[in-house]
């Protein structure tokens, strides 16, 4: 090793390394509620992935994540 100090983040490193620190602790305290804290936390997720798609320019995650959720709540609604 040289001895060199790494480089400080660009403003958008820090920006994800940010919104991935807090997302772990939002997972964290949300597993600590059990099942229905770990399923808020999915909700979460995948509500950001399917924002994430659409910014990338795929817009049909959404449609994706709205037929699963209809499926879901199909298979357990009475």
């Amino acid at each position: 090793m040289t001895g060199q100090q790494p480089r400080p983040m660009t403003p958008a490193e820090r920006r994800e390394f940010n919104r991935r620190t807090h997302a772990e602790q939002r997972q964290q305290r949300q597993a600590e509620r059990g099942p229905r804290g770990i399923a808020a936390a999915w909700w979460d997720r995948a509500r950001m992935v399917a924002a994430e798609q659409e910014s990338n320019g795929n817009p049909a995650a959404w449609d994706d994540l709205a037929a699963f959720l209809s499926n879901y709540c199909g298979r357990y609604s009475q």
